[in-house]
């Protein structure tokens, strides 16, 4: 009974050092980069922590449980806000199924552009969906969509599109069939996160009326709203566009500080 005992206040005795160490990061750290030499001296500041193995049991509680986000090798952040999640409508679940259930072992995703009226300065009315797919399936969805919703929507694929703006620049129930780059960053390999969604906004020409003050207001509002996983964004960065470029314009954006590149 008496080892149960001391086993258990062991743990407690623990459990209130790790709290003084997250405290401290959150205290210090809210909105500026944290690096690991960083966490090691808080430890060995309140725990008279030495050892190497403890050090990164340290970062990998905080990480398992969200405290900090790795951003870059042995560099952090705090997590501060909520993640975005995508909640997608039943239309966008239901086209899913219906490709999936058609070609089982294709890549797809499927969201709306509706979802960016939630950052954008000014209210976007005409979106569309957006179905992301292998190059080589593309046709083949266009026309498995056709013959269930045809009659419902225009569907189209990203290239008709863009020689043919002015005679769909204003239809409403619009399909968009494109290319799902094979780098996507995606949330269990099928739905949409907000860190591609941000960087197709800045690189891709199908969503132009989302540019200039638009896309700084839509970025900033991300930011101010969510958690962003600077590390997916920048890997993702890396293979779309020139990276140099990308961390300017981030740069220049009214961001807290610790997305600063």
């Amino acid at each position: 009974m008496k080892k149960i005992e001391y086993i258990q206040n062991a743990q407690r005795r623990k459990n209130m050092k790790y709290g003084q160490i997250l405290n401290e990061i959150r205290q210090k750290y809210i909105d500026k980069i944290l690096e690991r030499q960083d966490i090691e001296k808080i430890a060995k500041n309140i725990c008279n922590i030495q050892s190497e193995k403890t050090i990164r049991n340290i970062i990998g509680i905080l990480k398992s449980n969200n405290i900090i986000k790795e951003i870059e090798k042995s560099r952090y952040i705090v997590v501060t806000k909520s993640i975005y999640e995508y909640r997608g409508e039943e239309r966008e679940k239901t086209i899913y199924k219906l490709v999936k259930t058609e070609y089982p072992n294709i890549s797809l995703v499927v969201w709306d552009t509706n979802i960016l009226n939630e950052f954008t300065l000014h209210y976007v009315v005409n979106n569309y969906i957006i179905v992301e797919t292998e190059k080589i399936a593309i046709e083949l969805i266009v026309n498995l969509l056709k013959t269930k919703y045809l009659k419902r929507y225009t569907i189209i694929t990203q290239d008709i599109l863009k020689y043919n703006k002015d005679i769909y620049s204003n239809t409403e129930k619009l399909i968009i069939v494109k290319p799902l780059h094979t780098k996507s960053p995606l949330k269990n390999k099928k739905c949409v996160t907000i860190e591609k969604i941000m960087l197709d906004l800045y690189v891709d020409e199908l969503y132009i009326q989302y540019q200039g003050k638009e896309l700084e207001t839509i970025y900033e509002n991300i930011f101010e709203k969510y958690d962003i996983d600077l590390k997916r964004l920048m890997k993702y960065a890396e293979h779309r566009t020139n990276i140099g470029e990308y961390k300017k314009f981030m740069n220049s954006l009214y961001i807290p500080r610790k997305y600063k590149l």
